[in-house]
């Protein structure tokens, strides 16, 4: 490459560059399509004289980003704005640099040229030159308020009585399912809740020591729940389905169990985590749309326990 009566450009940074010293004799120019390290010193010196290119930054590729900035530069200085590194453009830059440290560009805004606004492409960020069009406010939006849910008492119980008969022994009256009983006392008969997501239950100790934390169901092929829990938990599924299926459960510790789950069968699967309490939270996928899955919860710490 020539570079005719050349080696005009007298700032170190771009003195000795055969593109740059090219621009400068008026032999090419830079322009979008271009790249190089010519492109990157071109975008080094805008970003140091305060016009961002925004993108990539000082990338070696002559963008539309690096067009609007050397336009902002251009318009800036009083050149001709054409986008294109010029020897004009190359020779205004070289100026501000030849005697050391150039000087940021004046925050007073440049006056606005005749060159139609937007430019395209548009950049992201915001370049020096002001922009004629107002901000434009977003319409007020009356603050709606969420629905309260209507309260839902609980059903008055009422307890039989004994009939009145004539010196006849009174039977205790049967404990119904709302009553509370006892923790001495076992019921005759439990049954198993329907609806509800999570059941606590008195504590049971399984054979690591670890006691029963909590209890529920999911259904579908995607849930999660979580749990304030020990370092270490037993997970306890069954599939009450007539089919099997195909469980995985990831936790926020990063561990992943994988199992198939027969009907009417229990399976064990074991988490760790550091320190305790924890806010363990287990995000459950399956194979089918319709599965119906009970779970239990083991850990060696519950809430409410002494340290």
């Amino acid at each position: 490459m020539t570079i005719g009566d050349g080696h005009d450009l007298r700032s170190p940074r771009f003195a000795g560059d055969e593109i740059l010293e090219a621009c400068y004799d008026n032999e090419r120019v830079l322009q979008r399509g271009d790249s190089g390290s010519a492109v990157r010193k071109i975008q080094q010196a805008l970003i140091f004289l305060g016009i961002p290119v925004p993108g990539a930054g000082a990338s070696g590729t002559f963008d539309g980003e690096t067009e609007l900035a050397v336009r902002s530069y251009q318009e800036a200085r009083g050149l001709k704005v054409d986008g294109i590194v010029g020897p004009d453009t190359i020779g205004s830059l070289d100026k501000e640099f030849v005697a050391g440290a150039p000087e940021v560009l004046p925050s007073t805004e440049p006056e606005i040229s005749d060159v139609p606004s937007p430019l395209f492409p548009e950049s992201p960020v915001r370049t020096p030159r002001a922009s004629p069009v107002e901000p434009v406010r977003a319409p007020e939006v009356p603050p709606v308020r969420a629905p309260r849910a209507p309260r839902v008492g609980a059903p008055p119980v009422q307890i039989p009585q004994p009939p009145e008969a004539p010196a006849a022994p009174v039977a205790e009256p049967p404990i119904m399912a709302t009553q509370a009983v006892p923790l001495e006392q076992t019921p005759a008969r439990v049954t198993k809740p329907i609806t509800p997501p999570v059941t606590r239950l008195p504590h049971t100790v399984d054979s690591l020591g670890r006691k029963f934390h909590t209890a529920g169901t999911w259904r579908g092929n995607n849930s999660s729940f979580e749990a304030e829990a020990g370092k270490s938990v037993r997970l306890e599924v069954r599939n009450l389905n007539a089919t099997e299926s195909g469980v995985r459960i990831k936790t926020n510790t990063g561990e992943t169990r994988e199992s198939v789950l027969l009907p009417d069968t229990l399976v064990d699967l074991e988490f760790s985590a550091v320190g305790e309490p924890f806010i363990w939270r287990f995000y459950i996928e399956t194979d089918k749309e319709d599965s119906l899955i009970e779970w239990k919860l083991y850990s060696n710490w519950v809430p409410g326990e002494s340290e």
